[in-house]
Formats: structure tokens, sequence, C-alpha cells
């Protein structure tokens, strides 16, 4: 029966962790001086090893010839920790036991003993999703356990669980893997399965992992089926929809040209290709940032490039000040993009923007600023008097030209309100910016739009408008 790639390489001892030579440093220096505590809490993002290594950790302690760091793979408990079928490790996913009974089923287990091992040891994957209830059921057990009983605790998301039990716990921070670190894991896999694959395909698939190992491996599985001869980076981005560094170079090439037409053209060829438009804007973004870091002259080794892509992007003609511009548009544009029920033209947007800013303008960028700070001055001034308003102004959009001030809002509460506050509105600004302005404030056209949309749908079935 065949075997997954990323289950069939799943790391069996210490040594073989990817990556995270800090975490294994200090368990094996635990095991080694006995000093193995009772409830640990492992962090860190995906696919980077969570619970692969609570239960070489698991493995280690109960082993026939244990406690050790070099866990046998051949005596019963170490064969049943493998398969999964051990009685005394048990693995409970939080996700979906979360509530408070099947913790209290928990603490009256802990009670018994061991039946064939050393420690009953507790494995709880995405702990972060249990309930506070379960949580404050288990806090009790974390505070005086029994000596043969160890919590290993992984989770995604730290932040949600509660200090409590954070306290009471040695916590193991896991790190993203490196492109490197990826690529040579992957390196070593294909060598043993015989799989024929390019070193770009191999860096491609390294950067499409985003730092998890378990992602890499799974793309090379998808690959293996994709493709009967050698596997190349064009078969990488067919697969999954991924646009390599060429893509974003190439892009970047025509805004810096002011080709406006070709900037269109080289993105929707992307499109066309199976990448989607919020992919290919956050890869856009964090080229750009990468240029930025390039410029800076930030060392080599921290950026996920080959010496080739470096060396292309050290070149590539452009200052700095229109650089930062760039990504700053670039980061306003997110909300737009993502919110927009079609992707695609608010990303043709956002590139035509950057298009047709000329180089050394940096008008935006003050403008941007100007408004921000008009912003921030009206947030403070309703702060204390009127959390309300405070609050409204922080969601609005504010435009700024000349003597005119436009105060954009997403609803008709907030216009409301606004507009009873219109003449100590007025006062504020004047006070700001030492001058009588025209405050005009009204609906963003997102709403407007939604209105109209609606008095249509209203007028069609019967015969009202909404007001």
């Amino acid at each position: 029966m065949h075997q997954v790639i990323s289950l069939k390489y799943r790391p069996q001892n210490f040594d073989e962790i990817t990556g995270q030579n800090h975490v294994v440093l200090s368990l094996k220096g635990a095991i080694k001086r006995n000093r193995v505590g009772h409830a640990y809490l492992f962090a860190g993002p995906r696919g980077v090893g969570k619970t692969t290594t609570a239960r070489i950790l698991a493995k280690s302690l109960n082993c026939v010839e244990g406690p050790t760091i070099h866990p046998c793979q051949q005596c019963q408990s170490c064969i049943e920790i493998t398969r999964s079928r051990s009685i005394d490790v048990i693995e409970i996913d939080g996700a979906s036991n979360r509530g408070i009974d099947e913790i209290r089923n928990l603490r009256e287990s802990v009670r018994y003993s061991p039946i064939h091992s050393r420690y009953k040891i507790y494995i709880i994957d995405e702990v972060h999703m249990l309930t506070q209830e379960a949580f404050n059921a288990l806090l009790k057990t974390l505070e005086e356990p029994p000596p043969n009983v160890i919590f290993i605790f992984a989770t995604t998301n730290p932040t949600k669980v509660p200090q409590t039990i954070l306290s009471r716990c040695e916590r193991f921070t896991f790190k993203r893997l490196s492109v490197a670190e990826i690529k040579n894991r992957l390196n070593e896999i294909s060598q043993k399965e015989g799989i024929n694959i390019t070193e770009k395909a191999l860096h491609y698939i390294a950067v499409r992992a985003d730092g998890s190992i378990r992602d890499g491996e799974s793309i090379l599985e998808q690959l293996t089926s994709f493709t009967e001869d050698e596997i190349t980076a064009e078969d990488v981005f067919k697969l999954i929809g991924f646009l390599g560094t060429d893509f974003y170079f190439e892009l970047l090439s025509k805004i810096s040209e002011n080709e406006l037409g070709k900037v269109l053209t080289v993105l929707n060829k992307g499109i066309e290709d199976g990448a989607d438009p919020i992919e290919i804007y956050q890869g856009f973004t964090n080229y750009l940032r990468t240029l930025l870091l390039v410029k800076t002259g930030l060392a080599d080794k921290f950026l996920d490039l080959t010496d080739e892509e470096i060396g292309r992007l050290r070149n590539f003609p452009v200052d700095i000040d229109r650089l930062i511009t760039m990504i700053e548009i670039s980061l306003r544009n997110e909300d737009i993009i993502r919110r927009s029920l079609n992707t695609r033209i608010g990303l043709e947007l956002l590139l035509s923007q950057l298009t047709l800013l000329r180089p050394g303008s940096t008008d935006n960028k003050k403008r941007f600023e100007e408004e921000q700070s008009l912003k921030s001055h009206l947030f403070r001034a309703f702060q204390k008097k009127s959390p309300k308003l405070a609050g409204i102004i922080s969601n609005a959009k504010i435009d700024r030209n000349g003597d005119i001030v436009d105060i954009m809002v997403e609803n008709d509460f907030s216009l409301e309100q606004l507009q009873k506050s219109q003449s100590h509105l007025k006062s504020l600004l004047k006070d700001i910016t030492g001058k009588d302005c025209q405050l005009n404030i009204h609906l963003a056209e997102s709403h407007k739009n939604e209105n109209e949309l609606m008095n249509k749908i209203k007028v069609l079935f019967d015969g009202e408008e909404i007001r």
C-alpha cells in the first residue's frame, strides 16, 4: 500500500528533525540530566514539527532502554507510538475535543498509572481551541500532576492560551524553516525516492512551502503524480498556480518603464496561467519588500533568493524613496483588493497607480502623511469627550484637497452622527489647519453602490425604495 511522503519520511528520532536545533538540544539535555518537566508547550507555525517532536519525546521517555535520547525503535513502546496505537501515549485533537466534558474525562484517566510504560503522556494538538471552562478544568491537574504523567501541548496560536496555563509549562517556540532547510530536506527525499527534479524546481517548492516542511513534502508528492519525466520549475508553476521571481521581475520592470499596457499584459498572462490575484498581490508586495532589503544592503543569507536573483535586484534601477512610496501605496490598497467583488480589477488599479507614479515623486506619500496626521488629530480631539465619534473617525476615510475636507464613512449611522457634530468638526479643522475648511461628510462609494443595488431589487419586487 502506498504511503505518502510526509508520513513515510516523518522523523523518528531527534537527529532527523529539521531546522529546530534549539528545541532538540534543550530536550536532549533535559533527558540526559533527568530533568524532564511535567508540562510542555510547543508553539509555532503549521507543519514545522511540533507534533512529531512530541511523539519523539514520548518515545524517548517510554523506550525500554530509556529514558534515552536515542530510542531503540524496536521495543513494544516505540513501535506502538510510531503507529499511533500506544495506550499510554494519548493524542487528543483540541479542535474537536474542546469542551469541559472531554477534559473531565481526561482528569479521571490521569489518576490511573500507565499500563506498560514508564509515563502516561498526553499530547493535545491545537490546545488553544479548548474552551475557557476546559482550560479551568485542566488547570488543577497541571498544578498538582501525578508523578508519572506528562502533558505536551501543541499550538499555532499561543496568544489564545491562558497565562495560568502558560505559566505552568516549559515553552518551546518552533521557527519557520528557511528555504535552504526545506530545499535540502526535499532533495534528500527525492534522492531516496528516485525522483528526477531540477534544482530550480526544488527552490520554488521550498519558497511556496512558506516555512512548512509538511507543505513542501505535500507539493513534492503532487508533482510526482503530475509528471513522469523530470520535474521542472514550469511544472511547479502549472500545478499550484505559483509564479516565480521572473514574473515579478518582469512586472516590476514594466512598471519602472511606465508601460501601463505591458504591465497589464504581464499581469493578465499570470492570471491566465492559473495564479490567483490575491496571491499575485501578496507575491508582488513581498517582492517589493525584498528589493528594498537588497537595496539597503541586507546580508544575502537572510534573503530567500538565488545568487542570480539577488544580483539582478541589486542592479535594478530604482531609488529607495520611490520604492518606499510603492510599498506604501500597495499596502493601502490591500483592503480594496481583498474586499472587491472582482479582485482582478482591484489589482489592475493598484498596478496602474504604481506605473503612473513618476520617479522621484513624493506627492502621494506627502498627501497620505498629511491626511493621516489630520485623522489622528481629530481622533484625539474626540477620544475623551466622545469615544463613539472617535471610533467613527478612526474607521472613516479622510481626503483633503486644499481647503476642502471630505470625510467618507461606511454606514448611515456614522453619517448621521458626524452630521450632528458638523459645526464642532469645522471648528476643530480650523484649529488644526489654521483655515476655514469646507467640510463634506458622505457615504463611501462602496456603501452607496450597495444601497443603489438594494433599491433596484426592492423596486423590482415591491415597488418601493429603501430610505
